[in-house]
């Protein structure tokens, strides 16, 4: 099925369906995580969690940054029949992300301390986020080398191999969780060893479609140099600074927990985290679909097709808000249980409050996503990048710095429903400035 000629909805949901499963998948190993540690190992252990996250955001961020920055281009030469030069971006990226992952890693796990210190972690927090973290970081280049083979499958036309290699790594932590976990009891040492063999999986299950015969993009001499890969990352700059952002939003959101609400706060601030991973993700998923959609359409020079993809993925990621309100708004209790047991009593209460103002976030989030994801996939990098900083860094800090003072507690929580708003207004007019007819 050709991504520039055949009927519009069928391209848009043979390649959104896949990847929303998959960031399903993903977001839904994740919040089984958070079940059993919530559960299992209780308030400390999804703190330790939360207190690591911006050391994933960085390297995760990386990862994203290249495979989307590589794939959109590795995409544009395929919709040019270029199928060589395709490769030879393949090929580098591949190179990058590998050298890159295992030396970052390694840095990182000789200073795991002194960077848990750096982040705030309390004496009572500090040895378990270290027991969870060290784990974590022997895996993570696989994770990092996963990430970029699932976009260049996806370009590669094999979106459901994707998917079903994410459904599968998911599929394992879960399962993993249950046995190390429960079963043998090994705790927050447990759960980072089930995700770490989840993400060897998921390289596993998707190197070998590029020696298959199915495959357009296949391992060549990379020959030439790497500045075409620098370039490349620039292209996905906004994926990079967007998780970076995260990271650091969270670090700084995990000070002021941690100020007014103890561990309890980081706790209460992780599973309102889960809550808005469900629905992001979604929403990710598609905007995600898009970008090799319309990186090859964008090199055929059809834009209506363009403008098409764009308005059905609109449509589609305001049904995902919606439900999303409704359940926040309807079932905030429910949700919260989920994650806590019944004696935490002070971090629920703190979840509840949150969820007051939080389900405000997938009035815009959605929309803000398809965006920054369309004005990757036409090379303005720069755009999306000012939506992914507006919405991850600059808002969310401006206001969880300043509101406080003026609303109290309240203020915390109002921090990144206002910051989505306040993006989505940058989104819309960067989206006016550069829509398909004026591309055109």
């Amino acid at each position: 099925m050709s991504v520039t000629k055949s009927k519009i909805s069928s391209i848009f949901f043979q390649y959104s369906i896949p990847s929303v499963l998959g960031m399903l998948a993903i977001s839904s190993a994740s919040i089984v995580d958070g079940f059993f540690i919530g559960n299992y190992v209780g308030d400390i252990g999804l703190a330790a969690i939360n207190i690591s996250f911006p050391v994933f955001s960085f390297l995760f961020g990386f990862a994203l940054m290249l495979s989307v920055g590589s794939s959109v281009v590795s995409g544009k030469l395929i919709g040019e029949e270029k199928i060589h030069d395709a490769s030879v971006v393949f090929s580098k990226t591949i190179i990058t992300i590998t050298l890159f992952s295992f030396f970052m890693c390694t840095v990182l796990f000789l200073n795991i301390e002194t960077l848990l210190n750096f982040f705030g972690a309390n004496k009572e927090l500090i040895p378990i986020a270290i027991e969870y973290l060290s784990i974590m970081l022997i895996f993570i280049p696989f994770l990092m080398i996963g990430v970029v083979l699932d976009y260049f499958v996806r370009v590669d036309n094999r979106p459901n191999l994707a998917f079903m290699a994410l459904l599968l790594s998911s599929l394992i932590n879960v399962i993993l969780d249950w046995f190390m976990i429960v079963y043998l009891q090994k705790g927050i040492f447990g759960a980072a060893l089930a995700t770490g063999i989840s993400q060897l999986a998921l390289l596993v299950i998707l190197l070998p479609h590029f020696f298959s015969k199915k495959a357009t993009l296949q391992f060549v001499k990379p020959i030439g140099s790497y500045t075409q890969i620098i370039k490349a990352c620039y292209n996905g700059t906004s994926e990079f600074v967007n998780e970076m952002s995260v990271g650091i939003t969270t670090l700084i959101f995990n000070y002021v927990m941690i100020q007014n609400f103890d561990i309890e706060g980081i706790a209460a601030f992780t599973v309102i985290n889960y809550l808005l991973l469900i629905g992001i993700m979604i929403s990710f998923g598609i905007s995600d679909s898009l970008q090799p959609i319309i990186s090859k359409n964008f090199g055929a020079k059809k834009y209506l097709r363009i403008n098409e993809f764009i308005k059905l993925a609109f449509i589609s990621t305001s049904l995902v808000g919606v439900v999303m309100i409704l359940l926040i708004l309807l079932l905030p209790e429910t949700l919260a249980n989920i994650f806590l047991e019944d004696n935490n009593l002070d971090t629920k209460q703190i979840v509840l409050n949150f969820a007051k103002f939080i389900w405000i976030v997938f009035i815009f989030d959605g929309l803000n996503l398809v965006i920054s994801a369309y004005l990757t996939a036409i090379h303005k990098p720069l755009a999306s990048m000012l939506i992914a900083l507006s919405r991850s860094l600059v808002f969310p800090v401006i206001f969880i710095l300043t509101l406080p003072f003026l609303f109290g507690d309240n203020g915390i929580f109002m921090a990144i429903p206002l910051a989505e708003a306040f993006s989505f207004v940058i989104a819309v007019f960067l989206f006016k400035k550069y829509k398909p007819k004026k591309i055109a």
